[in-house]
């Protein structure tokens, strides 16, 4: 039954180009990945023999002088780019590992008819196709100022970028938002069950890892992304883009509200449900003990063994307590959540070493020192 209706889904038709990558292409996340980096080694070799920029002269940066291309074009776009097909089948199979938990019951067609009702809505392309167009724009006009850039070396270039930009930022914003379709799926099935949190569960989440897993392969994938802010600020920073796009600063604190929205907005959704089960059993063995405490008085008459079963029983009860006192709350521990927190600096990172490197030059220059 799980198989019939994870196959029915089949999330990826709702969008046109995940559709023919998956459904005409047959690629995986890692395949895509893996041709998206090779295509752009091509595309930038093509391009900078075509438009003769493959070296470095005249005070203009060439292809093989240029680091940044090569990170983002190798690195950062073919994880996005993997990531974006990955998420149209992760929710699939984090609904399978709830079902095999045995931490809740799954109506697996209520839940069905509410994904694809989400994921068909016409707007999300709409919105990642505007938002494709204004990035690039912003690159197209950006890329002048970028004196130490190959991407500005000649007109060719900077229409490869910008195009490059255009169908990344595209498949980055259905990315973003089947993260977010994800979490309201989340909260649909945790938000309102009742939750039977295994104490004892060897994945030290009460039996529901997937979402811990889920919600740090999300903060990974953030953690990607801000170096890509990282590098957008070191250009800005070093080259002095900021004085007249200062709004490109304001991409780290969207960044720092996406990453915890990635990484907590899953967890949330089952913390009140968990909090809740715990609750409910610390309550019930607070009333059975109770009533057992009570009642030893009654017995401090009768003979030794009734006595003694009887503080037994109240023993085990408070071994009881404190075992359900330790339930987690949330869905992780805490080596995840410091593998979580490794993501979060990273585009401080690239900020931190253009600030610096921008007071070493004004120093220098202070100093008499010209660099070349």
């Amino acid at each position: 039954m799980i198989n019939n209706i994870s196959h029915k889904r089949n999330l990826h038709r709702f969008d046109p180009v995940a559709y023919l990558v998956i459904e005409k292409f047959r690629l995986s996340p890692l395949t895509f990945g893996l041709l998206a980096a090779i295509t752009a080694t091509v595309v930038y070799f093509f391009t900078a023999w075509i438009s003769d920029t493959l070296w470095s002269k005249d005070e203009q940066m060439g292809l093989l002088g240029d680091w940044i291309p090569w990170l983002v074009g190798l690195f950062i776009n073919p994880i996005t780019l993997g990531y974006y097909l990955w998420s149209f089948q992760a929710i699939n199979k984090v609904i399978q590992e709830l079902e095999k938990s045995d931490v809740l019951e799954i109506d697996f067609f209520q839940i069905d008819q509410f994904v694809l009702n989400l994921y068909s809505q016409k707007w999300r392309k709409l919105s990642a196709l505007a938002s494709a167009l204004f990035f690039s724009t912003i690159v197209f006009i950006t890329r002048p100022k970028l004196e130490e850039s190959w991407t500005s070396s000649s007109l060719l270039p900077k229409l490869t970028v910008t195009i490059a930009t255009f169908a990344v930022v595209y498949m980055g914003s259905i990315l973003v938002l089947n993260l977010i379709t994800n979490i309201w799926i989340f909260y649909r099935i945790l938000g309102n069950k009742d939750l039977d949190i295994n104490p004892l569960h060897p994945d030290r989440c009460g039996g529901l890892r997937c979402l811990s897993d889920y919600s740090l392969k999300t903060a990974y994938l953030v953690g990607v992304l801000g170096i890509l802010i990282g590098v957008i600020e070191y250009q800005a920073i070093t080259q002095n883009v900021g004085k007249g796009f200062w709004f490109v600063h304001l991409v780290i604190p969207l960044y720092i509200f996406t990453s915890m929205g990635c990484f907590f907005g899953p967890l949330l959704a089952a913390n009140s449900g968990m909090k809740r089960a715990k609750e409910e059993s610390l309550h019930k063995i607070a009333r059975q003990f109770r009533a057992d405490y009570s009642g030893i008085y009654t017995s401090l008459a009768e003979d030794t063994e009734a006595f003694k079963k009887k503080s037994e029983k109240i023993q085990q009860l408070r071994t009881l307590y404190t075992l359900t006192d330790e339930l987690p709350v949330w869905p992780f521990d805490i080596k995840t959540f410091r593998r979580y927190l490794l993501t979060v600096p990273t585009p401080v990172i690239g900020f931190l070493t253009g600030v610096f490197k921008k007071l070493l030059i004004n120093l220098l220059n202070h100093q008499g020192i010209k660099l070349g």
